[in-house]
């Protein structure tokens, strides 16, 4: 890395000509007394920071909004005006350093407006037009090295804004100069004649004042002129996120900036009949009061799904947010935002919510389905698909399917969704179960996945979803409760001692204790007679249909206290069958939603769609 140095002189000819500003930079934002306290610095010799540009290549400048510095700023606004660029035209941007060369510009070029206190900020009389001058009689202030009070940040010259339509009267010892008629005197000549008309020549100062002022205003002549005050790094990459992360260390200064804060304001400056930035935190407010996310929802969620629901890269690159790419979102915002809408309120409906959104991705993955269903189908979701959604999410969660980091997935489950939603309304739970298989990434229940599921607890909301998944609907909506089979009173080690288990299985016995091995669903009335009984008189008393509602072997001899471990090996095979049944089976469906025979579908890249439809597998963009 090496710097370059050149003088203010040299560098304010370049600001809006090739020098700019890109539209991640943030607002102008000083107040005139940290424009005073800059030249204070420059005077002193004082270093000013180094300045960061970045070279746009010309392909590249399409992707950018591209600013103008302001020169005349009205305290504020915060407004640039969009640059006018020739196609030939060679572009910088400032990604560190605005508000000191817009500072500079304001000092030397141009002005400050500022408003009167208790005026009407519409009314054109409320507000003064300043420019900045420089008394040179003003002897700089030297403190003293003894003198503990004296604070470094105080100025040392006599700088001050004053009103441009009324020239500082100049009081005894005062001479105040126009900051910027220095940028007339552009040579050692002119400076000289400058010197001698405004200093040698005046009658009203002493010769102590002038020296003072001839001093003061060779200094200022050397400040802007000689001093190589702008040190500078340009880079050259076009990589936009090499650059976004350069600019986001370079500005890691008092407010922090993220990403998503710099996509914002990328965003909200090209859409053109909406605020983003207004529009984004009323959905993430409205999603928070639906969902109620154990995190907190954040923009880059929002954007990410904005890109996602686009059929775009859903990665969170500046590259993404092109212009192009950046209105596409604005089209479609409406059903982004309801498709989002819809999906926190379905999920909730279905006891996805809160501590059981374990993952923001659900919102995004079921929000996509239900994107297309108002795009292509219009009507409202039905119950049975609400189910087939409610069950698919619980064993992606189960399974692990929910990092960003596997795009992979995330793509592949967005291409069956769209692919189905051209030929039916159904969730395409056989479809997407399918695709998953083939990237090998399954959500089947077997094998090591069914020892998982059989030993969770159903203590957790976790293992309380799981459950449900053997049961026609979330357990809160059949107003079931979670509930070992077996009391653990009854598993206490004499008891199973008493009932004839035999000393090797009583550990292992124990250990079935809360497991989904054994859990089954209750409602109120039938925990009453439950908890009334004893295990094995309980179990006895319930009819038939009771072993088939939870799962259960039929075969009653295994509901003895020294067989558990042969039940739950009987159990296995049913839950497995079960799990697979209701996760997978989703029938086909014609345009009225009613079902259509197996020998007239046809599967295609694992989805089944009506045989008589044309089948189109081409992307969208």
């Amino acid at each position: 890395m090496s710097y370059q140095s050149t003088s203010i002189a040299k560098v304010l000819p370049r600001i809006n000509a090739d020098l700019f500003i890109p539209s991640i930079q943030r607002p102008y934002v000083w107040q005139p007394e940290q424009i005073l306290r800059l030249f204070d610095s420059i005077m002193q010799r004082y270093p000013i920071s180094s300045f960061l540009f970045w070279d746009l290549a010309p392909a590249s400048r399409s992707d950018w909004q591209i600013y103008r510095f302001i020169s005349d700023f009205r305290y504020g606004s915060t407004h640039n005006e969009i640059a006018q660029l020739k196609e030939d035209a060679h572009i910088t941007l400032v990604l560190d350093g605005q508000q000191r060369l817009t500072s500079l510009l304001i000092g030397l070029q141009g002005s400050y407006e500022v408003k009167h206190k208790h005026k009407r900020k519409n009314a054109r009389a409320s507000w003064t037009t300043q420019l900045l001058f420089i008394d040179l009689a003003h002897a700089p202030e030297v403190p003293d090295d003894d003198d503990e009070d004296a604070n470094p940040i105080d100025l040392r010259y006599g700088f001050r804004f004053f009103d441009e339509t009324v020239r500082p009267a100049n009081e005894p010892g005062e001479l105040w100069f126009q900051v910027g008629l220095i940028l007339h005197a552009d040579s050692t000549p002119k400076r000289d004649d400058m010197v001698r008309r405004w200093v040698d020549e005046n009658p009203r100062l002493d010769d102590s004042a002038k020296a003072v002022a001839r001093a003061t205003l060779l200094r200022l002549w050397a400040a802007i002129w000689e001093d190589d005050a702008i040190a500078y790094y340009t880079e050259t990459s076009q990589s936009y996120d090499k650059v976004l992360d350069i600019f986001i260390r370079a500005n890691d200064g008092g407010t922090k900036l993220s990403r998503s804060d710099l996509l914002m304001s990328v965003i909200d400056l090209r859409w053109r009949e909406i605020s983003a930035r207004e529009e984004i935190e009323a959905l993430l407010d409205d999603l928070t009061r639906i969902a109620e996310p154990p995190r907190a929802l954040e923009r880059e969620f929002i954007l990410r799904s904005c890109l996602f629901f686009c059929d775009l890269d859903f990665g969170f690159k500046l590259a993404n947010f092109s212009p192009a790419n950046i209105q596409r979102i604005e089209r479609h915002w409406a059903g982004v935002k309801n498709a989002l809408l819809g999906a926190a309120q379905l999920l909730r409906e279905r006891g996805i919510y809160g501590q059981a959104l374990a993952s923001h991705n659900v919102l995004m993955l079921v929000g996509y389905y239900v994107f297309r269903h108002q795009q292509n189908v219009g009507a409202a979701i039905s119950p049975a698909n609400g189910e087939r959604i409610r069950q698919w999410v619980i064993a992606i969660v189960f399974h692990g399917l929910l990092g960003l980091q596997t795009s992979r997935t995330f793509n592949a489950v967005r291409q069956t969704l769209r692919d189905a939603s051209r030929h039916g309304a159904d969730f395409p739970s056989s479809a997407l179960a399918s695709t998953l298989t083939r990237i090998d990434r399954p959500i089947d229940f077997t094998g090591k996945s069914l020892d998982r599921f059989g030993q969770q607890s159903i203590y957790d909301s976790t293992g309380t979803s799981l459950l449900s998944l053997i049961y026609a609907e979330d357990l809160a909506v059949l107003k079931r409760r979670p509930t070992p089979l077996v009391q653990a009173r009854f598993l206490a080690t004499p008891y199973l001692r008493s009932a004839g288990v035999p000393e090797i299985d009583i550990v292992p016995t124990q250990e079935l204790a809360g497991c989904l091995w054994l859990g089954v669903a209750l409602t109120d009335d039938e925990l009453g007679d439950y908890h009334a009984r004893d295990f094995e008189d309980w179990i006895a008393a319930q009819p038939d249909s009771f072993f088939a509602m939870h799962c259960l072997p039929t075969d009653r001899q295994l509901f003895r206290l020294d067989r558990l471990l042969d039940l739950v090996q009987a159990r296995r095979a049913l839950l497995e069958e079960a799990l697979q049944a209701n996760q997978y089976v989703g029938d086909v469906t014609n345009n009225d939603g009613d079902p259509i025979p197996a020998e007239d579908t046809v599967c295609i890249g694992g989805v089944h769609f009506p045989r008589h439809e044309a089948v189109d597998l081409s992307t969208e963009h």
